[in-house]
C-alpha cells in the first residue's frame, strides 16, 4: 500500500489573515467537496450527480481530460472521504481536520494508491514523485483558497 499524506497549518501566524476556526474550515471543506474547481488545480469540472442524505456522488474532470466518479462521505468537523468509484490508480482521498502538538488547526490531505496504482508505480519511473508533488500542491492550494475565502468573508463584514 502506498499512501501520500500532507499536513499543513490552516492559519499562517506570519501573515495578515483572519484566524480560521474549525467551524469555518469545516464549512469551506464541505463547499470544496461539492465545488472543487477553485480549490484543486487539477480539477477542471465537477458536478454532483447523486445525493443520499449527507453522502453524494460527484463526477470530476481532471486536467488531462480524465473523468472519474467519487462517493463523498462526511464525518462532521473531522474529515471528508472521497471513495474512488472508477479511478484505477486510487482507492480513497481524505481531507481531515486536526491539530498539531501545539494545538494549532491543521488540514491533512491523504491519498491511497490502489493495487493498480502501486503496479503502475513499479512500471513508470517518477510516478510516485509526480503524484506526491500533485497531492502536496492540492493540499497547499486547498489551504490557500481557505485562507483567501476567510479573508474575503471578513472583508464583506467590515
Amino acid at each position: 500500500m502506498v499512501v501520500f499524506t500532507h499536513t499543513l497549518l490552516v492559519n499562517d501566524e506570519r501573515a495578515d489573515h483572519p484566524e480560521i476556526k474549525i467551524d469555518q474550515l469545516w464549512e469551506l471543506l464541505l463547499y470544496k467537496a461539492q465545488n472543487p474547481v477553485s480549490y484543486v488545480p487539477s480539477i477542471t469540472k465537477a458536478e454532483v450527480i447523486e445525493r443520499n442524505g449527507d453522502e453524494f456522488v460527484r463526477r470530476i474532470e481532471l486536467r488531462d481530460s480524465v473523468t472519474v466518479r467519487e462517493r463523498v462521505t462526511t464525518e462532521p468537523k473531522r474529515r471528508i472521504v472521497f471513495t474512488q468509484l472508477d479511478n484505477p490508480d486510487l482507492t480513497t482521498i481524505t481531507n481531515e481536520i486536526g491539530e498539531d502538538g501545539q494545538g494549532r488547526l491543521t488540514f491533512t490531505f491523504t491519498a491511497t494508491l490502489s493495487a493498480a496504482g502501486v503496479e503502475r508505480s513499479r512500471r513508470e519511473s517518477g510516478f510516485i514523485a509526480e503524484n506526491d508533488l500533485l497531492f502536496y500542491d492540492t493540499a497547499r492550494a486547498t489551504v490557500n483558497t481557505v485562507r483567501l475565502s476567510a479573508a474575503l468573508a471578513e472583508a464583506k463584514h467590515l
